[in-house]
């Protein structure tokens, strides 16, 4: 069969490839649309929030797509699934999404992130950021759907995140310090001043549960500033903590611990018997033992038990229903020597 190329085949052939070509054009524009986003009834809230957001006039895919024509045909090949999973309800909610930087580089150059920035009372340079890999959603990710982001993934750019780096102590790759100067980032006049939340009543005993340990050190730089306070106590508590906090209890007293913690009922948590254990404690431990079960082993071994009851020549102490899968074994009694 011979294939013959005329005028007229040509023509035919290129006013159809050129339709083909405008109905994938047109679908693809209005596949990635808001509006059409917005046909599923999971994104009605994600696109709703986006109409209001700084970001309303980007089109969807220059954001979830990364950056290139073989990507973006592979994420619409991945979206195919979306409607099928709509129709079915074989989806998970929250609805979440990432933006990589790649995306968000397309419109924020290096013209703009490697200069110094200043808006709402902040000075930010972003080029070290960069520099370090730092994601861009790591801080803004409600700049696109801010009140559809779950409240789990929201970020923004907060003290705790700066202060990873700016902390006197962090050297980017020309060599510059870090500094955790309030007046570098904050233009704000007399922002070094103590913020307003110490001023509230509730600050000293709530301090810090709610304050934020590297935001803190920013200005608060002495390693003794908190245990200064805390009667010397390590604050925060080393992981060693939980067993030694009895011994160092006893040489501060616990009007110390009493600083942060309610004391009448704050020890019952773990404890369940007076503590520190009163001088007939001994003589009544059993009883006590047999009350609270194994809590005495938050803090006492079975070899402590060992100590006092190798006496026993046979069974075991009075309190044995504690041990469960930990068997108690005395001592062997020696055998005395006979004489001939």
């Amino acid at each position: 069969m011979k294939f013959r190329l005329t005028q007229r085949g040509l023509t035919i052939s290129m006013i159809v490839l050129t339709a083909v070509v405008i109905v994938i054009g047109v679908a693809v524009a209005a596949t990635s649309s808001a509006t059409f986003c917005r046909q599923c009834k999971s994104h009605e809230p994600i696109v709703a929030s986006y109409k209001k957001a700084a970001h309303s006039d980007v089109n969807c895919e220059l954001c979830h797509s990364k950056p290139g024509p073989f990507f973006f045909l592979t994420a619409k090949l991945e979206a195919l699934q979306q409607p099928i999973a709509q129709f079915t309800g074989d989806y998970e909610e929250p609805i979440l999404a990432s933006v990589l930087n790649q995306s968000c580089r397309q419109c924020h150059t290096n013209d703009d992130l490697f200069t110094v920035i200043t808006a709402r009372g902040i000075r930010v340079q972003h080029e070290h950021l960069i520099e370090a890999g730092f994601l861009c959603i790591r801080c803004h990710s409600t700049v696109g759907h801010p009140d559809a982001v779950p409240e789990g993934s929201r970020t923004v750019p907060s003290m705790d995140q700066c202060l990873m780096c700016h902390n006197n102590e962090y050297t980017s790759s020309d060599g510059k310090v870090a500094k955790a100067d309030c007046g570098l980032c904050h233009t704000q006049k007399n922002y070094d001043d103590a913020p307003t939340s110490h001023a509230e009543t509730t600050w000293i005993d709530n301090h810090g549960s709610i304050g934020i340990l590297s935001t803190c050190s920013a200005c608060h730089k002495k390693p003794d500033n908190c245990s200064s306070c805390h009667n010397g106590i390590e604050m925060p508590h080393a992981d060693s903590w939980l067993s030694r906090h009895g011994r160092r209890t006893d040489q501060v007293g616990v009007k110390a611990c009493g600083q942060c913690h309610d004391t009448k009922t704050y020890c019952g948590t773990c404890h369940q018997v007076k503590m520190p254990h009163p001088a007939d404690y001994v003589v009544r431990h059993p009883g006590a033992a047999e009350r609270v079960g194994q809590t005495c082993f938050n803090c006492h071994e079975v070899g402590n038990c060992q100590a006092c009851h190798d006496a026993h020549a046979s069974g075991d102490p009075r309190a044995h229903d504690l041990f469960k899968a930990q068997k108690y074994t005395p001592t062997p009694t020696p055998t005395p020597a006979t004489s001939l």
